[in-house]
């Protein structure tokens, strides 16, 4: 069996409460062949001292310090910087299973090249544990074909780290993070799976997400959030128009309706100045299945009526929702 090289990208800002927890998880994987790559984002805490004593001490950890340019574009970078075959992104106040490489290399090895290998995650925080699985699929599907059965059992996740990725895919095919944007998964994972040309699932529970308290409640970056999400809608519809596959296509529809409804709630975007980012053309054409006109339509008719319903229950699950995206993914 071929020994895969695994490239692990770390963005790093301000967590040195966490970031010992994450790279020991790292360099103490039961698998050789990985490179660990932590990009410190300009942190001002000890991070940058942090990342730096664990290279001293491993050769295979590499850091790069660079001004802070966010998420999106500390994860280009290290992508930039890898030399990996696949990538493995990682927050850095989460962690993964000590036997992730060994069991990647293991499910890869039997395979030609796969794109994507999709995986499971466990969510945690000071009084709740909960495993979050995707629905299972046949061995190896294509990207849209995982990503429409996953759909439509309301199981299709947005993070990054919810999937480990071949290199040389990503390169190739320009996958970039978008720059200076929160909740960039929404924007990057589809993308990536109407793209790939195979997927591959294990039930195998590899990452540990861990919830941070307080961060939720930061207001401002709320309303950041969910403008950011309104482009990305946006940005995401044109892509869609394309798609041939129509039940597919609908699916993909349907979750954009919700993510730019669920947009305009949590970012309380009906307010003031935020009221020019509300578009209800957005809908127009959109092509929803009838599960969603209902909530449309009220939204169209009254956009407060519309977030009362949702503060009471309303709301569907969705590609966000099923995502468990939060400001703590925007650090």
């Amino acid at each position: 069996m071929s020994c895969i090289k695994f490239s692990i990208i770390v963005p790093v800002y301000n967590v040195e409460k966490y970031i010992d927890r994450c790279i020991c998880s790292l360099i103490y994987q039961n698998y050789i062949n990985l490179e660990i790559i932590l990009v410190d984002d300009g942190s001002f805490d000890n991070c940058p001292l942090i990342c730096d004593n664990y290279a001293k001490k491993d050769s295979r950890v590499k850091v790069f310090h660079k001004n802070n340019g966010g998420l999106s574009d500390a994860r280009n970078y290290g992508l930039e910087k890898s030399k990996g075959d696949y990538i493995i992104f990682v927050d850095s106040d989460d962690y993964i299973d000590k036997n992730a490489c060994v069991k990647f290399n293991e499910i890869i090895g039997m395979h030609k090249k796969i794109d994507i290998v999709a995986a499971n995650i466990q969510r945690f925080g000071n009084k709740f544990v909960r495993l979050e699985k995707y629905t299972k699929l046949k061995d190896i599907s294509k990207g849209s074909e995982f990503l429409k059965f996953q759909l439509k059992n309301n199981s299709m996740f947005a993070p990054v780290w919810r999937n480990i990725y071949r290199r040389e895919f990503l390169i190739k095919n320009h996958l970039y993070f978008k720059f200076g944007i929160l909740h960039e998964d929404e924007q990057w994972t589809p993308r990536v799976f109407l793209i790939a040309e195979s997927v591959i699932y294990t039930d195998y529970i590899f990452y540990f997400y861990c919830y941070r308290d307080g961060s939720i409640n930061e207001s401002k970056i709320k309303t950041k959030n969910a403008i950011d999400i309104i482009s990305t809608c946006n940005e995401l519809k044109e892509i869609y128009k394309n798609i041939e596959d129509k039940e597919l296509k609908m699916l993909l529809m349907d979750n954009l309706a919700n993510l730019y409804l669920y947009a305009v709630f949590i970012g309380k975007l009906w307010r003031n100045k935020h009221r020019f980012t509300i578009d209800k053309k957005f809908f127009q054409d959109l092509g929803c299945t009838n599960k969603f006109k209902y909530e449309i339509k009220l939204f169209c008719l009254s956009k407060h009526i519309y977030c009362c319903y949702r503060y009471f229950g309303g709301s569907l699950r969705s590609f966000s929702n099923c995502s468990g995206a939060n400001v703590k993914e925007i650090d």
